[in-house]
């Protein structure tokens, strides 16, 4: 099982066409720098600042007139004015909910999700790209720390599934798994991932899949998918024996509890 397993994993880093492996080694490990570091862990605020924040967002929202009082133009003000703060187009929710991206207006705001306010920013286009809104995302489910990387628990911070064929029911499908840190390529084993697809009958196992991690995603490809499946189910497995860890040997938190551990699950409709 566990040479099988890893036998399809190599498999996949060589076949699999999503993500390209960039500053990774023949393992699919992070390169470590000229002085031989790893490469930072995580997302900082000073970073979302010097690349998001402070280049795109400021072409509105700075000083004293700023859209709805939120000012990006220094750390310090993305912070005061983000975290913790109400959205005031939809009061329920805050502009930066530390730790979970999906319920942060922010998020909702930059991928233009059908229960904003207004319109999807930066308003007009051109829109972030999917690379810039996962770092937001990770900063937030890692706690959207003022300074450094924070010490919250490791998050799914983002999935997707896309279909690889053109078919209304892909015999082949593509998941991919951002996570709010790097995991470690080690931590993966055959108990780490399970898969299961739905019929109107039954649940029954998917055991063809091949799997790419770059750096923090992992890609899931689901291969012959069977035509009467209606649901497929990906599961990342609480296994205290051999539990998914990141870079920083801390088991991954699958069930967003802010403890480590606990298992996750994503559903795919077809």
């Amino acid at each position: 099982m566990k040479l099988f397993f890893l036998a399809f994993f190599f498999a996949g880093l060589a076949s699999c066409g999503a993500g390209s492996g960039k500053g990774l080694d023949e393992r699919g490990l992070p390169v470590k720098t000229d002085d031989g570091n790893e490469p930072e862990n995580g997302v900082t605020l000073a970073q979302l600042q010097q690349t998001v924040f402070g280049t795109i967002c400021t072409n509105c929202h700075t000083g004293s007139n700023a859209p709805r009082g939120l000012r990006l133009d220094s750390e310090e003000n993305s912070y005061a004015f983000l975290v913790g703060r109400t959205a005031d187009e939809i009061p329920s929710l805050m502009r930066v909910n530390p730790g979970k991206p999906d319920d942060s207006y922010l998020i909702k705001k930059l991928e233009g999700t059908n229960d904003i306010v207004g319109g999807r920013m930066p308003l007009g286009g051109p829109y972030l790209s999917q690379t810039q809104i996962d770092l937001v995302r990770s900063w937030i489910a890692n706690g959207a720390p003022r300074t450094g990387t924070g010490i919250a628990t490791t998050k799914v911070a983002r999935v997707n599934a896309e279909k690889t064929d053109a078919n209304e029911k892909p015999s082949q499908l593509t998941v991919d798994i951002h996570f709010s840190r790097a995991v470690k390529f080690e931590s993966i084993t055959p108990e780490s991932i399970s898969v299961f697809y739905t019929t109107v009958d039954e649940r029954k196992l998917l055991d063809n899949f091949s799997l790419l991690l770059v750096d923090k995603t992992l890609f899931i490809t689901l291969h012959n998918i069977p035509t009467d499946a209606i649901q497929i189910e990906v599961n990342i497995n609480n296994s205290e024996l051999n539990p998914l860890l990141d870079q920083n040997n801390q088991i991954v938190d699958g069930d967003a509890d802010e403890h480590q551990g606990g298992g996750y699950r994503y559903v795919y409709t077809r």
